[in-house]
């Protein structure tokens, strides 16, 4: 079988091959493209997930916690949010009787119309102690 007319394969294969090197060039370019400027709720979600992962993991922190030793916790958390946010740490009982983990009526009323990123990890034990304890961290934005 001999093929009499080779133009229409030909800008069928120039064709295909344009195509192909378009598709090519997005790909390499949408794959390079990085969100240099996250929103601030993913900012302050990861903020707090580091926080929480830095005292669930730290033995040092952990023991604080269970100890109830809420003033190193804070001085540990304030070195690590920004002066451009406001924060809330507390520690709670897991335990018979549980106690509730929320905002003081105070910064419960200041905070009122800002938006509040919450998180919180279960600290449940070392070799010594048990006594599960929830941390919850708040975080806001400074407005005012």
């Amino acid at each position: 079988m001999v093929i009499k007319n080779n133009r229409g394969w030909i800008r069928i294969l120039e064709a295909t091959i344009a195509v192909l090197m378009v598709t090519g060039i997005l790909i390499v370019v949408y794959s390079r493209h990085n969100d240099t400027n996250p929103s601030p709720e993913d900012y302050i979600y990861s903020l707090q997930k580091q926080i929480l992962k830095d005292i669930s993991s730290r033995s040092d922190l952990r023991n604080y916690v269970l100890t109830e030793n809420t003033n190193l916790l804070d001085n540990y958390v304030d070195k690590k949010i920004p002066e451009t946010l406001n924060y809330s740490l507390k520690v709670c009982n897991l335990t018979n009787p549980p106690t509730p983990c929320k905002l003081d009526a105070a910064e419960f009323i200041a905070t009122k119309d800002d938006d509040i990123y919450v998180e919180e990890v279960i600290i449940s034990a070392d070799f010594e102690i048990y006594d599960p304890k929830v941390v919850k961290l708040f975080v806001w934005e400074y407005v005012r």
